[in-house]
C-alpha cells in the first residue's frame, strides 16, 4: 500500500521535470535562432488574412442589407400591384419601406395601368459605410435591387357549363344569373382589350345550339325545328367536334304537354329558337350578362353533354368555325385565333361545370318519328291552318279514311272515304310532316287528340295507339351519363383544361360527379345557393395571374 503511494509520487516528479525541461530548451533555441524569415513571412500573411476577412464581413454586410432591400422591393410591388388593393400603388410601396425603417432606399416607384394589367416597379438602393475595406480606399459600400409586379390576365379561354334543369327553377336559378353575372364582372372590363373569351353552355336535357351555331357546326338536318345534338358513347373521349362533320340531330317533341290548342308546346326537348342556347366566345360583359338574364330554367339534367359542349368551345377543332364566325361580325375581332393550341404557352383554358342535381334521362323520337324518309305523319292540315284531319286504313275495305278532329264528338266525325280530301274544295289541305306536327302539338296530345276516337271505332289497335302515344324513347339514363360524363371530364384533364366543378345543393351522385370531374379536391365545391356567388368570385379572381416578373 505504502508502496504503491510512492512510486506513483516518485513517477509524477519525474513526469513534471521533463516537461520543465522541454519547454526551456525550446524557449532557449527560438531566442538564440538568427533566421527569421519565417516569421515576417507570417506576420504578413496573418495581415492579409485580417484584411481580407475583414473585407468579407463587409460584403456579407452588404449582402445581408440588399437581401432586405431585395425582399422589401418584392412584397412591396406584388401588394400594390394586386387588384384587391385599392389604394395608390406608389403609396403602397413607400409604406412597405416606412414600415422597414428604409424610406431613404426606395429610389423611384413607375406604375402603369391598362384596363386588364396593372404592372408597378420600384427600385431600391442603401448605402452604408465600410469597415475593412476603407483599407483599401473604399469607404462605403451600396446595397441595391429592383422588382416589377404585373397583376394581369394571360389569354384565357373559359367555357360556363351551367345548370338550367327543373330543379333550378325559383330561388336558385336567380342566385345562378346573380353569380355568374358577377363572375363576367370580375374578369372582364367594358369597353376595353381583354385576353378573355367566356363560353356560356347552359343545359338541362339537352344543349341548344341556337339558330346560329348550326350554320358553323353541323346538324344531319333531319328538321329545322330546333337544333340540339345527340353524342354517342365514343365521342366523350375526345374533347373536340369536328364542325364540319354533321352531328347527329335531335328529334323535336314536346314529351310533357299535353293541351290540344295546336300551339301548346311549352317544354321541347329541345328548347326554341335562341331561348337557353349556347353564346360562344364572347369577351362583351353587356351581352354576356343580357344572355344569362335570359335564363330558363325547366327539364331534365344532361351534364356529360354540357360537358361535352363547352370542351368543343375550347379545343382548336373548333377554330375554322370560330374564324368563320368572326368574319360574319358574330364574334370579336382576334377570337379567329381560338381555341388556342393546347401547348400554346401564353393561353390557359378553364370549364367551369355546376349543377344541383344529377344526371337523368335522355329522350329521343323513335327514328319511325323522326326521319325524314318514314314520310309523312299521316296527319292533313287546312291551308288556313285552324283544321286538321287523320288518314288512316279501314281494316273492312281497305279504303282511306279521314277522320276530322273537330268532329271527334259528332255522329260526322269520319269524312266521306270517296272524295280525294286534298282536292276538295271546302278543306284544301296537306300532309304534315313530324317535326311540324310535334312543333304544334305534345307527344301526349297527338295520341289523344288524334287517334283515341279512331282507336275506339277499331281504325288502329291499342299496340298501335300506344307506340304513338309512346313517340319517344331513352337514348342514356343517369348512370349511363355519368360515365360519359367521367370520361369527358379526364379527356379535359389530359388535355390540361383545368376543371372546376360545384354542386348547389345537389344530391350524392351529383356531387359524386362533381368531385370525380373536378381536376383536384381544390377544383371542388360543395356549396349551398347562397354560397354560389362568392364562389364563382373567388374562381373568377383566381384566374387573375399576379406574377414578379424581375
Amino acid at each position: 500500500m505504502f508502496m504503491k503511494k510512492d512510486t506513483v509520487s516518485s513517477n509524477a516528479a519525474m513526469v513534471k521535470k521533463g516537461q520543465g525541461g522541454g519547454v526551456a530548451s525550446w524557449l532557449g533555441r527560438f531566442w538564440k535562432e538568427q533566421d527569421g524569415a519565417m516569421s515576417y513571412f507570417a506576420l504578413a500573411g496573418a495581415l492579409v488574412m485580417m484584411v481580407f476577412g475583414g473585407i468579407g464581413i463587409d460584403m456579407i454586410h452588404a449582402e445581408l442589407k440588399r437581401n432586405k432591400v431585395q425582399n422589401t422591393l418584392d412584397r412591396a410591388v406584388l401588394a400594390a400591384a394586386a387588384v384587391s388593393n385599392g389604394q395608390d400603388p406608389t403609396y403602397t410601396v413607400q409604406e412597405y419601406f416606412r414600415a422597414m425603417k428604409m424610406t431613404d432606399a426606395l429610389q423611384g416607384v413607375n406604375v402603369d395601368m391598362t384596363d386588364s394589367t396593372k404592372t408597378v416597379a420600384a427600385d431600391g438602393r442603401y448605402t452604408m459605410p465600410s469597415n475593412f475595406m476603407q483599407l483599401l480606399g473604399v469607404d462605403t459600400i451600396q446595397a441595391s435591387g429592383d422588382a416589377t409586379a404585373i397583376h394581369g390576365l394571360t389569354n384565357i379561354e373559359i367555357s360556363m357549363v351551367l345548370d338550367i334543369s327543373g330543379s333550378m327553377s325559383g330561388t336558385k336559378i336567380q342566385q345562378l344569373k346573380t353569380a355568374a353575372k358577377n363572375f363576367v364582372d370580375v374578369l372582364l372590363v367594358d369597353g376595353g382589350t381583354n385576353p378573355i373569351t367566356i363560353s356560356i353552355v347552359p343545359y338541362h336535357a339537352t344543349v341548344n345550339l341556337g339558330d346560329t351555331l348550326p350554320n358553323y357546326f353541323a346538324l344531319d338536318g333531319l328538321h329545322d325545328q330546333s337544333h340540339c345534338a345527340i353524342f354517342d358513347d365514343v365521342s366523350f373521349y375526345d374533347t373536340a367536334i369536328d364542325p364540319e362533320e354533321p352531328q347527329t340531330q335531335l328529334g323535336h317533341f314536346d314529351p310533357i304537354s299535353t293541351g290540344t290548342s295546336g300551339s301548346d308546346t311549352n317544354y321541347t326537348w329541345c328548347s326554341t329558337g335562341n331561348d337557353n342556347a349556347i353564346m360562344p366566345l364572347s369577351n362583351d360583359s353587356v351581352a354576356l350578362k343580357a344572355h344569362i338574364d335570359t335564363l330558363d330554367a325547366w327539364g331534365n339534367t344532361a351534364i356529360d353533354v354540357g360537358m361535352k359542349w363547352g370542351l368543343a368551345l375550347l379545343d382548336p377543332e373548333s377554330r375554322p368555325a370560330i374564324a368563320e364566325m368572326v368574319t360574319d361580325g358574330l364574334l370579336p375581332a382576334g377570337a379567329e385565333l381560338r381555341p388556342a393550341d393546347y401547348t400554346a404557352a401564353d393561353t390557359l383554358k378553364f370549364i367551369v361545370v355546376m349543377t344541383d342535381g344529377q344526371n337523368t334521362i335522355q329522350y329521343d323520337l323513335k327514328p319511325e318519328f323522326k326521319n325524314p324518309a318514314s314520310g309523312g305523319s299521316g296527319i292533313w292540315l287546312s291551308e288556313a291552318g285552324d283544321k286538321y284531319s287523320v288518314a288512316l286504313t279501314d281494316p273492312a275495305t281497305g279504303d282511306t279514311v279521314y277522320y276530322w278532329s273537330r268532329f271527334a264528338n259528332n255522329a260526322n266525325k269520319r269524312y266521306n272515304p270517296t272524295i280525294d280530301f286534298v282536292d276538295h274544295p271546302q278543306f284544301p289541305a296537306y300532309e304534315m310532316s313530324y317535326p311540324e306536327l310535334y312543333a304544334r302539338f305534345g307527344t301526349k296530345a297527338v295520341a289523344s287528340h288524334f287517334y283515341a276516337t279512331p282507336r275506339d271505332d277499331g281504325y288502329l289497335t291499342q299496340a298501335e295507339y300506344d307506340a304513338i302515344r309512346n313517340s319517344y324513347e331513352t337514348i342514356v339514363n343517369g348512370p349511363e351519363a355519368d360515365d360519359r360524363l367521367s370520361i369527358g371530364c379526364n379527356a379535359a384533364r389530359l388535355k390540361g383544361i383545368t376543371v372546376y366543378a360545384i354542386g348547389v345543393e345537389a344530391p350524392e351522385a351529383g356531387l359524386a360527379a362533381m368531385q370525380d370531374c373536378a381536376s383536384s379536391p381544390s377544383h371542388y365545391f360543395d356549396v349551398q345557393g347562397d354560397e354560389l356567388n362568392d364562389t364563382f368570385e373567388a374562381i373568377a379572381r383566381s384566374f387573375k395571374q399576379l406574377r414578379l416578373t424581375q
